[in-house]
């Protein structure tokens, strides 16, 4: 249904390449590497956040699949999935306190992302689980709650590796004088949960580099990235080190202060953008110097989380209870091996113009 109350801009799209092979429209890869995502950014002052959609109890997670459809949670109440589609209509698209309840616990999702079959990987902070909901919001899986008969306590956010198996943060009670926190991976085959490291101070946003070698992750309570050397064939990690400590004081052009990194998505030329919660801006992390060699307006105090679509990165706030989008003209990474898509949705989505 229509909501009157939610505004929604112009339809999103991303730039997709056509190929027939056998008579079959195949879905390709974005365009990345020599093309859009290599080219410099714009200039920080040049871009202004658009708002793009309201109604969100608490604004985070944002993710869309390939028919640019964008799920963002907490829509018009705590517990929910909402989805708007590129026309522009908003709805609950899964209601998790009532598809997957759990006794004693307020499940509430936070970070989200798509997978190769265009189901949603969601982290259940409340419910202390990571879950993966049908194409059509229908059916809710547990995927894990526990790691060595230990219950989750508080899981913020997911990421997934090229071959689907999925990285996610434990928060819990940690902070900077109680790390408790840890990163997790979940095995898509083995269907086996790991435990790759612990002693961290609350950790947010997670992911895995574009090259696969490196899985990044905000500790949130320290005000910096650390990044771990990945063994992408096993999923252990080595020793972290930090990759970037953000500055608590404005340096220059770059707004500083204590801003806790939340979550962070990748572009195609590898660069980190990452929302910064309290700062209101996305600060743009270039991975081998580790610096900030953009930051830009997210549109709001409280950042969450953002997403690329198209020449576009969404971002969500929680204090506008809203999703706001700024037009960069790069395409992100695409974090998910992707598959041939056949019949109206696949065609749809091929014939997508930007």
């Amino acid at each position: 249904m229509k909501l009157a109350t939610t505004r929604v801009a112009s339809r999103p799209a991303f730039v997709l390449e056509r190929a027939v092979m056998a008579g079959v429209v195949l879905l390709v890869e974005f365009l990345v590497g020599g093309g859009l995502a290599a080219e410099e950014l714009p200039p920080s002052s040049s871009v202004r956040p658009e708002l793009f959609a309201t109604g969100f109890a608490f604004a985070e997670g944002p993710a869309f699949d390939v028919h640019g459809n964008l799920y963002a949670v907490n829509y018009r109440e705590l517990g929910t999935i909402g989805r708007i589609t590129p026309d522009g209509t908003a709805s609950i698209w899964c209601d998790l306190k009532k598809a997957s309840p759990v006794e004693g616990r307020k499940v509430q999702a936070n970070g989200l992302k798509i997978d190769s079959e265009g189901r949603l990987i969601a982290a259940d902070a409340g419910g202390g689980r990571v879950l993966r909901i049908s194409s059509d919001g229908r059916q809710v899986e547990v995927l894990a709650d526990r790691c060595e008969g230990v219950r989750f306590n508080s899981i913020n956010d997911v990421a997934l590796d090229r071959l689907g198996n999925i990285f996610f943060t434990d928060s819990g009670t940690s902070a900077a004088d109680n790390s408790v926190g840890a990163v997790y991976r979940y095995d898509i085959g083995t269907k086996k949960t790991m435990r790759l490291a612990g002693g961290l101070a609350y950790p947010k946003g997670i992911g895995v580099t574009p090259d696969q070698q490196h899985l990044c992750v905000g500790e949130s309570a320290r005000y910096r990235m650390l990044i771990f050397p990945l063994d992408a064939s096993t999923g252990q990690v080595g020793d972290p080190r930090v990759l970037i400590d953000f500055p608590q004081q404005t340096q220059g052009d770059v707004l500083g202060g204590k801003f806790a990194p939340d979550g962070f998505v990748f572009d195609g030329a590898g660069r980190l953008y990452v929302a910064m919660w309290l700062g209101g801006v996305i600060n743009v992390v270039d991975v081998p110097s580790g610096t900030i060699v953009r930051q830009y307006n997210a549109g709001g105090g409280q950042a969450t989380n953002c997403h690329f679509y198209g020449a576009y990165l969404y971002t969500t706030v929680a204090e506008k209870e809203a999703v706001f989008r700024v037009k960069l003209g790069v395409q992100g990474h695409q974090y998910w091996s992707q598959r041939p898509l056949e019949g109206e949705h696949g065609k749809a989505a091929a014939d997508a113009k930007e």
